[in-house]
């Protein structure tokens, strides 16, 4: 039946011609009541309800859909009025986001002491630990979280960067990544473009995960699956290859850079991507004019 909040009906008994019950609607959208108690808890939350109320009905559901709560027959200038954040055209109650608030950071936490390889815990993985029906809704929340006694809130030490919720002050990569980063810094220091073979990354103890970890975290430039070069070595890279004519080989840039044909055809095409070289009409290359 279409029914608003503060619709009121009696149920008639026809063949008797008497009124049964009389009905008054105080939700028209009642949360499922799985756990011992609940229906009580919920009669207790329903007492105050006289008719369609803005505020009360969002307190109630904690998030809403503004069309929802007009549609449940809550006057539509009173749902604008209130002074909720939302997103989606959704609105969350303000006293749930410290709430929420407190969720994420215990989910991020979480999530960052079992995979230190990966810190931040994605947005979409946010949203499903907050049970938001929009995933637009955790930025709100990392927003408009309040703490107490003009403390910061729970969430005042995350930030939202790269599709990912994250802390400000991370724990930092686990000490043995540490020290194979050192030690491959030092390699690449003495040669820059010298990218290390699959055997010395096996050697130091950086698989796949532990690279990605690393130039997810600016520590390494990834050229290739498996070819990593130290941030601005690309850069470095333009600087070798202006001195050697308006055009230049891949053989010559390779002898140049000091490198492998491994390491020289993915850098190439790094650059070629990035807008400072371009291919020439015999096949050769040649750097970009600004």
């Amino acid at each position: 039946m279409p029914l608003r909040v503060g619709d009121r009906a009696v149920l008639r008994d026809p063949g008797r011609r008497r009124v049964t019950a009389g009905v008054a609607v105080l939700d028209v959208a009642p949360p499922p009541l799985r756990r011992r108690g609940a229906a009580a808890r919920r009669a207790v939350e329903l007492a105050d309800v006289h008719g369609p109320d803005a505020a009360g009905e969002l307190r109630r559901r904690g998030v809403a859909r503004r069309a929802d709560l007009v549609a449940m027959g809550v006057p539509a200038v009173e749902v604008d009025a209130l002074r909720a954040p939302g997103a989606g055209g959704h609105l969350i109650d303000p006293d749930l986001t410290t709430a929420l608030g407190g969720r994420l950071a215990a989910a991020v936490a979480a999530h960052d002491a079992d995979d230190p390889l990966d810190p931040g815990l994605p947005l979409e993985a946010a949203r499903r630990a907050l049970d938001l029906p929009d995933a637009r809704l955790v930025e709100v929340v990392l927003r408009h979280t309040r703490g107490t006694d003009g403390e910061p809130g729970p969430t005042a030490a995350l930030t939202l960067r790269d599709g990912r919720v994250a802390a400000l002050a991370g724990a930092g990569l686990p000490p043995t990544v540490r020290a194979a980063l050192q030690e491959l810094r030092t390699d690449l220091q003495r040669r820059p473009f010298d990218a290390p073979e699959a055997a010395r990354l096996a050697a130091l103890g950086l698989g796949p995960r532990q690279l990605a970890s690393l130039v997810r975290n600016g520590e390494l430039l990834r050229v290739a699956d498996g070819v990593v070069l130290l941030p601005g070595a690309d850069d470095r890279a333009v600087e070798v290859l202006a001195t050697l004519g308006p055009e230049f080989t891949l053989s010559t840039a390779r002898q140049a850079l000091g490198t492998s044909r491994r390491v020289a055809v993915p850098l190439l095409e790094l650059l070629a991507r990035t807008g400072r070289t371009e291919r020439t009409a015999d096949g050769g290359h040649r750097l970009a004019r600004p």
